[in-house]
């Protein structure tokens, strides 16, 4: 069964993990657009989880158009009423989690599991034309790759363990589960599989939970949680240019089967100057930290992986985003509308912990 027309505006799309943070940003920009959709959540009654979300349907005035239910990844069979009837499935739903006590349980299998629950639900609803994975550039680079290489959707993550980069090897066995499970099914059943691979995704947090998810490399140089910042080169998007791509990939006649989604690669410390030189008020975390110092910090804590940070740390790291602009016409947003946006609504609502400079 093959399916050449995109998804149109009136279908109706579920997005798993709705109230995420590039979940969120997407289900406005499907409403606006005059998309129906079908969110899942843990508790959909639980209002500081999901007010944001109706409030984006009142402002759309498509509050008719969105359904929020419940949606387990661990739980089999817990995406069939979320699925059902639906046209199309992006799966948004993931664990943002860079250091756990148990890699297996708490990235690999939410990922890898969670990711095959939705595409079973997606094979049995048996409406299902086209199922958008959101995955992560970590599914694309490696670290044994030569100095100077260049990433693209030709590459693969071939280096992460479980002991070096455990959401690295998530992010890509989610991928290659995916793949697997799709070539598998008989063609005349088989639904279009398409994955974006973001960057370091960053702009405005729509709640609280949102500044702890990848803006909280920002929020933790506001809040000055750690002395300094490391030489980590960062391939940044905003946040509203990932859900534009997402509407692209689904509306697309022939979208790639991967493509990266990110608009600038730039040093952490130079972005962090920048982010400090908007809100000169605020005392923020940005000076730039040897890599002894972060190695060191690593042993004593659990939130930073020390055999990740070994290869990070100083590695150029560049991704392209060519196929994105050809593929999908995306223009990304200027960096430091991304930043300030970033920034601004953690210092305005409080989400981060501010220290005021001393005046004169």
């Amino acid at each position: 069964m093959t399916h050449p027309i995109g998804i149109q505006p009136g279908a109706l799309v579920c997005v798993t993990g709705a109230n995420g943070f590039i979940a969120s940003h997407l289900i406005g920009l499907l409403l606006r657009e005059g998309y129906r959709v079908r969110g899942t959540v843990r508790d959909p009654s639980n209002i500081e989880k999901t007010g944001h979300l109706i409030q984006m349907a009142q402002e759309a005035q498509a509050t008719d158009r969105l359904d929020l239910v419940p949606g387990d990844l661990l739980v089999p069979g817990s995406f069939d009423q979320a699925v059902a009837g639906c046209d199309a499935v992006i799966h948004c739903a993931a664990v943002v989690l860079f250091a756990v006590d148990d890699p297996q349980r708490n990235l690999v299998d939410p990922s890898v599991k969670g990711t095959l629950n939705v595409l079973q639900s997606a094979r049995r609803a048996g409406t299902v034309k086209r199922v958008v994975h959101t995955s992560s550039m970590v599914a694309v680079y490696s670290f044994d790759k030569p100095k100077g290489h260049r990433f693209t959707e030709e590459d693969w993550n071939t280096s992460s363990t479980l002991d070096t980069d455990p959401y690295g090897l998530a992010k890509v066995s989610a991928e290659r589960a995916a793949l697997d499970f799709v070539a598998a099914i008989p063609e005349e059943e088989r639904f279009l599989l398409v994955h974006l691979n973001p960057g370091m995704v960053w702009g405005p947090p729509l709640i609280k939970a949102h500044a702890k998810a990848s803006p909280a490399l920002v929020r933790d140089v506001i809040s000055r949680a750690q002395p300094g910042v490391p030489s980590l080169m960062l391939s940044v998007v905003d946040v509203r240019d990932v859900a534009q791509a997402h509407l692209q990939a689904l509306r697309s006649e022939d979208p790639p089967a991967r493509c990266l989604i990110l608009g600038h690669n730039a040093w952490m410390p130079d972005l962090m100057r920048d982010v400090q030189a908007m809100f000169p008020d605020v005392r923020m975390g940005t000076r730039r930290l040897p890599k002894f110092v972060i190695l060191l910090a690593s042993l004593f804590d659990k939130k930073l992986n020390t055999a990740q940070l070994r290869k990070l740390v100083g590695r150029d790291l560049p991704m392209e985003n060519g196929l994105s602009r050809a593929k999908y016409g995306m223009t990304y947003r200027p960096l430091k509308q991304t930043l300030r946006d970033t920034a601004g609504p953690m210092i305005e609502h409080g989400w981060a912990r501010v220290t005021r400079q001393n005046p004169g």
